[in-house]
This record gives structure tokens, C-alpha cells and sequence, in this order.
């Protein structure tokens, strides 16, 4: 029988963990409304720039999860925040991704360009095409700082896949030759902001994903004990990496291993 260690809170990716693509994962939301209901801290990290915290927690409370935006931190303010220490305020930015990474980075206070930039960052972009790889090239061969949200290949999507950031920023380090610097997973960036909104024990706050070497990477970069939940992608292997707990469901998880804030 495998042994828990007490769990104090969780850090958990979304897509594929808590829904893939519109779907809900009905076993992951029963998990995270017992753990609601018993006072387990719980918050969200994900690459997807495509959506807002706020669009992020109106989703997941629609499906049955309870969570404020506060408690989701996404590449957008991650990318936000980076770009911030590198450039100053009104500095020319090109953004490569959808509109909730561009209003991030507008709310930041840059200015948003395609040409003569300081920078370009890139995310998932669903609407990317050649004019934009050109643009992005003539750049970053020009100087410009190279920022992408994360190397995810693919994305779960209504039982299947669809490509991922991860493959656009190829598109563009093939191109220009330049590779980018990654704020998103495996990175420990935003479980490292998890952590500080938690502010919970780093021994006893697990992350859980579905993706090893994004997921479950980024919680040994960080420091912290991890769970891989088979509900989303499953990597096709060696891989080079484990994580601490190998796991089927969320549900797997045993009651008598979280540790309990409320009065039942």
C-alpha cells in the first residue's frame, strides 16, 4: 500500500486536470468541492494565456469548482511581470497570442506594435500565420527580447488535441534562429506565485498535473512534492523525470491524507 504524506494544500493545473477543453472531469470536480467544503487550500497555475483569471474562475465555478480569480495565476501576469523588470513603462511590444495576453501586457503599460519593438512574447495563438512568423523573425533579428508563455506541444481539446504554444514558439526560434526564455511550466515561476498567495508549507503542498515534463517539472523546480493525474495527456516515455504519486483520479487520493481546516 502506497504511503501519504500529509497534504496542507494543492497547487493544480487546469486543462486536463480539471476539465479537458470544455469537458469537465466529473471525478476532479467532486475532489476539489470536498476539499472546498473541508478548508484545503487550493489554487491554479496555467500556461494558457488565451483567458483571464477572472474568465479562468467564472469556468471552473460554473462547472462546480469554487474559486476566485486571486487564486488562479496565469502565464499573462507572469509575462506581465517579466516584462516589466526587463523594459521600461511605454516600451514597443509584439504580442503573438489571443486577447487576454494582449490586455495583460496593454494594462502593464506597454504599447502594443509589430514593428520597431523591444519585445516579443509569444502564447497561444489561434489565429497565428505567416505574416506574423515574419514579423516576429525581423525583430528578434533585430534584438528584440524573446518571451514565451510556455513550451506546452498540445492541448487536450473534447477528446482529442490541438496544437499548442510550445509549437508556435518553435515556429518562431526555427525562423530567427533565437530561442525564447520561458516564464510558463516547467518553469517554477508560477508555482512560486502559488506559493506566495497560499502561503502554505512547501513540504506539504503538492502540485498536481497531467503533464510530466510541464506539470510536474515545474513543481520539482520549485521544491515541492507531486502528484500525476492520468486524466489528461498521457507522454509516451522514458521520460526523464518522476513525480512522487501516479495516479489515475483525483479521487485516488486518500480522505485521511488532507489535512482538514473546518470542523466537519
Amino acid at each position: 500500500m502506497t504511503h501519504w504524506p500529509k497534504i496542507s494544500a494543492i497547487i493544480s493545473d487546469l486543462d486536463g486536470v480539471t476539465y479537458c477543453g470544455d469537458e469537465p472531469i466529473e471525478s476532479a470536480i467532486r475532489v476539489f468541492q470536498r476539499w472546498h467544503d473541508i478548508g484545503l487550500p487550493y489554487a491554479f497555475v496555467t500556461n494558457n494565456s488565451t483567458k483571464s483569471a477572472k474568465e479562468f474562475s467564472n469556468k471552473l465555478n460554473v462547472m462546480g469548482i469554487p474559486i476566485s480569480p486571486e487564486r488562479i495565476i496565469t502565464t499573462s501576469a507572469v509575462a506581465a511581470n517579466k516584462l516589466n523588470k526587463l523594459l521600461k513603462p511605454k516600451s514597443r511590444v509584439m504580442v503573438i497570442g489571443e486577447p487576454a495576453l494582449i490586455q495583460a501586457i496593454s494594462d502593464c503599460n506597454f504599447n502594443i506594435a509589430d514593428k520597431n519593438v523591444d519585445a516579443v512574447i509569444a502564447g497561444l495563438d489561434r489565429s497565428f500565420t505567416h505574416k506574423k512568423l515574419a514579423l516576429a523573425q525581423t525583430a528578434l533579428l533585430n534584438g528584440a527580447h524573446f518571451i514565451g508563455t510556455n513550451p506546452d506541444p498540445m492541448l487536450p481539446k473534447n477528446g482529442g488535441f490541438e496544437p499548442g504554444a510550445g509549437s508556435i514558439l518553435k515556429a518562431i526560434e526555427t525562423a530567427s534562429g533565437i530561442a525564447p526564455t520561458i516564464i510558463g511550466k516547467p518553469k517554477p515561476d508560477l508555482v512560486n506565485m502559488a506559493l506566495s498567495i497560499l502561503g502554505t508549507d512547501q513540504q506539504s503542498t503538492f502540485m498536481v498535473g497531467d503533464q510530466i515534463m510541464t506539470d510536474i517539472a515545474a513543481g520539482h523546480a520549485a521544491g515541492i512534492p507531486t502528484i500525476r493525474v492520468r486524466t489528461g495527456v498521457i507522454e509516451k516515455g522514458p521520460l526523464s523525470i518522476s513525480p512522487d504519486f501516479d495516479i489515475e483520479t483525483l479521487e485516488c487520493i486518500p480522505a485521511d491524507a488532507v489535512v482538514t481546516t473546518k470542523k466537519l
